[in-house]
């Protein structure tokens, strides 16, 4: 985190996790949909971070298979009265583990066919982010039955 007067910089990583063809969706305490993600600690990569928040929100083991985007938002705060400017690092992940354990700052989660995860979502940027990595999957799918 860096922070300039009225302004602090966030670095966060999360996982876009995918089970199969279902992928993993969290319901926050505020009622929104999201991918889990969370700061990036000192001495961490973004994997490593995007790694740990996946298993300490939903309970997961995964693996890492690709980068997965980037976002950015912006947000007041009332507390401090600064600009918090979020960066995320997203990386497309796998898991075989089905049983979803969310921790105290979620609703729930579970895993849902990525078409219904689309229209679930609540940030456009997810939406972008877990689009483009579909394209790929579906590209990748067609590459290999080519061979």
């Amino acid at each position: 985190m860096t922070r300039k007067k009225g302004e602090v910089t966030e670095i966060t990583a999360g996982g876009i996790v995918f089970n199969g063809d279902k992928v993993l969706v969290l319901k926050n305490l505020k009622g929104v949909w999201v991918f889990p993600k969370g700061h990036v600690e000192l001495g961490e990569s973004h994997e490593q971070a995007a790694l740990r928040e996946v298993l300490e929100e939903s309970g997961l083991h995964s693996l890492i298979k690709g980068k997965g985007g980037m976002s950015s938002f912006h947000f007041y705060s009332y507390m401090d009265k600064a600009v918090h400017r979020k960066i995320v690092y997203w990386f497309e992940m796998e898991t075989t583990d089905t049983q979803v354990t969310v921790n105290r700052e979620l609703r729930m989660g579970a895993f849902f066919e990525a078409e219904e995860a689309v229209r679930m979502l609540s940030f456009p940027g997810d939406v972008a982010n877990l689009k483009s990595i579909l394209e790929r999957r579906a590209n990748d799918v067609c590459d290999s039955s080519e061979r």
